[in-house]
């Protein structure tokens, strides 16, 4: 069990994080203010340094506690799907981004400028899950015989390690790629507004496009 000192510092650095995203959501990541967050919560500078010794190691967090969220939200409607999993996890990331839409841009939006997330660190681990979340109703359909695989170039290792990570042949991995990219390429053009020369409700569009790839590719059940 927790003890009260750990309890306490895990309520303030949920504060500063609340407070932060306040911040991103009003000015961007670029402008983001350890010493405006203290001040909005009514903290010292020196006070917040303790939880935060600089803005890259509170964005850290916050970029790690999105994916988190994302991957989440993404499994728990894969999960509780009763019919095509993998379109209830589509479906789940767009509501994701569309009701998260500038945390959705601090994970895959503008870069921003002089922040360099950790190396092999926990934006990088955090980031995975997301697309991991994704990978069950793949493997179901590769044990089925369904799925439609893809050929890999022997130069992509990155694809060959997530394969063996996810345990799918590179072929199979191949698809599961193919498929996230395809389901994040068009949530990004509607989470960031370039959708809106369709003049209509985009939802029923990114249903049948997840539901045509997901019949494509031999995922649906």
């Amino acid at each position: 069990m927790a003890t009260r000192r750990e309890r306490l510092r895990e309520q303030t650095s949920a504060e500063i994080k609340a407070a932060a995203l306040a911040h991103l959501r009003e000015r961007g990541g670029a402008a983001l203010s350890l010493r405006a967050v203290a001040v909005s919560i009514e903290m010292s500078p020196a006070g917040l340094y303790r939880y935060y010794p600089n803005r890259d190691a509170l964005l850290t967090d916050l970029i790690t506690d999105g994916f988190a969220a994302l991957a989440d939200e993404v499994a728990r409607a894969r999960d509780a799907a009763g019919g095509d999993a993998f379109v209830a996890a589509a479906l789940a990331y767009r509501e994701w981004a569309l009701a998260h839409p500038h945390e959705f841009a601090l994970l895959y939006g503008t870069p921003i400028p002089d922040y360099q997330a950790p190396e092999a660190g926990p934006t990088s681990h955090a980031s995975r899950t997301v697309g991991a979340a994704f990978v069950p109703p793949i493997i179901q359909a590769h044990r089925r015989g369904t799925l439609k695989r893809r050929e890999v170039a022997p130069t992509l290792a990155a694809l060959n390690t997530f394969a063996a990570a996810v345990d799918l042949p590179p072929d199979a991995a191949a698809v599961a790629f193919a498929a996230w990219t395809a389901i994040h390429g068009l949530v990004v053009l509607e989470t960031f507004g370039h959708l809106a020369w369709l003049g209509e409700d985009p939802a029923p569009l990114a249903e049948a496009r997840f539901r045509a790839l997901s019949e494509d590719l031999g995922i649906a059940p």
